[in-house]
C-alpha cells in the first residue's frame, strides 16, 4: 500500500522545502511537493495563484496535503508580515479549502497557520523597513500594555512605557496585517469544525509571555475551547519545522500507530528552562511536539518506542555564538556525561532507539555534547539528530527522525539525513557562521545579511572552511561526507543551502 501527499510548505529555504520531503518521502508516502519555481525568495511572495491551482488540480487524485496557509494566503512566511491584503482578499483564498474537500471528500488536510511574530529587537531583514528603528519598542509596547492590562506591570516598565514613541503610521500598518493574521487562524479553527481542515496546529514564531502573540494566542485559545477541538488545533512555539512534524503525524496516523516517547534531560532543571524567543518551560513545548507528531509521553523507559534526548543548560539559554561563554547553566546545573551514558545505555543494552534534540544553546549545536558523541563515536548509532535555528526547530526535526526511523531503516537515507544534521547544525552554525562573520564578511566587501549572491566566492569559502572545522571538531566523520552542493538560500549568512552524502561504511 502507498500514499500520496501534497506539500505546500512555509517557505522556499530547505528547512522548509526539503527536510520534510528528505526525511519522509519514499515508495510508501510519495510526497508531490508544490514545484519549486512557484514558491518566493525571502520578502518576494510565491505565485498565490499558481499555488492554489496546483493545490485544487493535485487534490483530485492524492490522500491528502500538508499545508502552510501562509504560504496559501501570503506566499510564503516572510511576506505574511509584510502584504497589504485585507481579510476578505484572504479569506476568498481560504475558501478554496471547501472547494478542495467537496472535489474529493476523503482528501485530508494537515494545516498549520503562523501566530504572526514580534521579534524583540530593531532589525528589518525579516519585518517591514521601520523595524530597523522601531522593531523593539513596537515589542516593549504591546508587552508593557498586557502587563499593565493584568495589574503586573513594574513602575520601571510603566515609566519606560511613556518613552516609547512610535509614529502612528507605523502602530496602525503593523496592527492592521496582524488583525487579518489574527482573523484568518479564528477561521482556520472554523474550518476546523466544519471536518474541512482534519487537524491544525497554530505555531507562535518568536514568542513572549506577553504582548501581541500572547493575546492573539489568547483569541485562538478560547475558541478553540468552546468548540472543543483541543485534540484537533495545537498551539504551541514553532515554525519552521511544522512541515516536519505535520508529515509524522501523517506516517504515523497510516501505519495506525501511537509512538509512546520517554523524554531524558542531563538534569531535572533543563526541563524547566524557558528557551530563546519561547514563552513556556521546554518540557511543556517537547510534550506539545510529541502529541502534535502523533506520540504520547511515556512515564517510563521500559514501555518507550523511542527515547527522546533532549539536551539544554540547567539555567539561561545561549545562542551559539557565546559557547566560550559559559556559566553554571553549562556546567554544575547538568551533566552531560550522564546524559550521553544514558544514551549508550538505551541503544547498546535496551536496544530502545534514541533521537536527540539538541537545544544546549540557541541557532546552532553544543559543542560539549559533539564533543562526547565523537568520542563515543555515536553518530550513526542514533535514530536523529537536530540544532538549528531556535529550539522548537531543532525538536521538530529530531523527533519526527525517530518516528520515521521506527517503521523505515532505509540506512543510506538514514545516514544522508544524519550527517546533513551534523555537518550543518554544528559544522556550520556552531562553528563556520561565527568565523565568517567575524574574520571574512568585511573583509569581502560582504555584511552578514548581504553576501553577494546565493552562490560565488563566498559559498565556496564557507564549502572550504566547513570541511576543516569537521575535520578539527568531528574528526570522525572526515572523508564519510560528500557536499554535492552548497548556497547561502537567502544570501545571507544566516543558514546555508546543503545537499550531502553519507559515503562511509553502512553499519
Amino acid at each position: 500500500m502507498s500514499y500520496r501527499y501534497l506539500y505546500i510548505p512555509l517557505d522556499e529555504r530547505p528547512c522548509n522545502y526539503d527536510f520534510a520531503y528528505e526525511i519522509f518521502n519514499d515508495d510508501f508516502l510519495n510526497i508531490q511537493r508544490v514545484p519549486f519555481e512557484y514558491m518566493g525568495l525571502k520578502k518576494k511572495p510565491g505565485n498565490i495563484e499558481k499555488i492554489n491551482d496546483f493545490l485544487i488540480k493535485e487534490a483530485k487524485n492524492a490522500d491528502g496535503v500538508v499545508l502552510s496557509i501562509d504560504t496559501l494566503l501570503y506566499g510564503g512566511i516572510v511576506p505574511s508580515r509584510l502584504h497589504f491584503f485585507d481579510y476578505e482578499t484572504v479569506a476568498k483564498r481560504l475558501s478554496i479549502l471547501k472547494k478542495v474537500k467537496k472535489e474529493n471528500p476523503n482528501f485530508k488536510i494537515y494545516a498549520f497557520n503562523l501566530v504572526m511574530r514580534c521579534p524583540r529587537y530593531n532589525d528589518d531583514d525579516e519585518e517591514p523597513n521601520y523595524y530597523l528603528y522601531h522593531g523593539l519598542d513596537l515589542f516593549n509596547r504591546k508587552y508593557i500594555q498586557h502587563r499593565m492590562a493584568l495589574n503586573i506591570a513594574t513602575q520601571e516598565e510603566i515609566d519606560q512605557l511613556s518613552t516609547i514613541a512610535i509614529p502612528q503610521e507605523y502602530i496602525n500598518d503593523y496592527e492592521n496585517r496582524r488583525e487579518v493574521n489574527c482573523k484568518i487562524n479564528l477561521a482556520c479553527v472554523e474550518l476546523v469544525k466544519e471536518n474541512i481542515i482534519d487537524f491544525l496546529i497554530i505555531p507562535q514564531d518568536d514568542s513572549a509571555p506577553y504582548g501581541y502573540t500572547a493575546l492573539d494566542q489568547l483569541k485562538i485559545k478560547n475558541k478553540v475551547r468552546a468548540y472543543r477541538l483541543q485534540d484537533k488545533v495545537l498551539t504551541y512555539p514553532g515554525a519552521d519545522e511544522v512541515g516536519n512534524t505535520l508529515f509524522a503525524r501523517v506516517f504515523n496516523t497510516l501505519h495506525h500507530q501511537k509512538p509512546i516517547v520517554y523524554l531524558h534531560y542531563p538534569s531535572p532543571l533543563c526541563k524547566t528552562i524557558i528557551p530563546c524567543a519561547e514563552d513556556r518551560p521546554l518540557d511543556i513545548s517537547a510534550r506539545y511536539q510529541i502529541i502534535a507528531a502523533g506520540g504520547i509521553v511515556a512515564s517510563t523507559i521500559q514501555e518507550a518506542d523511542l527515547v527522546f534526548a533532549i539536551n539544554a543548560p540547567g539555567k539561561e539559554m545561549l545562542a551559539s555564538q557565546y559557547r566560550n561563554f559559559r556559566g553554571t547553566g553549562y556546567s554544575t546545573l547538568r551533566n552531560l556525561e550522564e546524559f550521553v551514558s544514558f544514551i549508550e545505555y538505551c541503544i547498546d543494552t535496551l536496544k530502545k532507539p534514541v533521537t536527540i534534540g539538541d537545544v544546549g544553546y540557541c541557532n546552532g549545536s553544543d559543542p560539549q555534547l559533539i564533543s562526547l558523541i565523537e568520542e563515543k563515536k555515536l553518530y550513526f548509532k542514533l535514530a536523529g539528530y537536530a540544532s538549528w535555528n531556535i529550539p522548537c526547530n531543532s525538536l521538530g526535526t529530531a523527533l519526527p527522525m525517530g518516528m520515521h526511523f521506527l517503521l523505515f531503516k532505509d540506512k543510506q537515507k538514514h545516514y544522508d539525513f544524519l550527517m546533513h544534521r551534523f555537518v550543518e547544525d554544528a559544522g556550520y552554525d556552531t562553528f563556520v557562521r561565527k568565523i565568517v562573520r567575524e574574520e571574512y564578511c568585511e573583509k569581502m566587501g560582504y555584511t552578514i545579511y548581504d553576501i553577494g549572491g546565493q552562490r560565488g566566492d563566498f559559498s565556496e569559502l564557507v564549502k572550504k572552511l566547513l570541511d576543516e572545522q569537521v575535520a578539527i571538531h568531528m574528526p570522525y566523520l572526515k572523508d564519510k561526507y560528500q557536499i554535492l552542493d552548497l548556497y547561502m538560500p537567502w544570501s545571507r549568512t544566516y543558514e546555508i543551502g546543503l545537499k550531502i552524502k553519507y559515503k562511509g561504511e553502512i553499519q
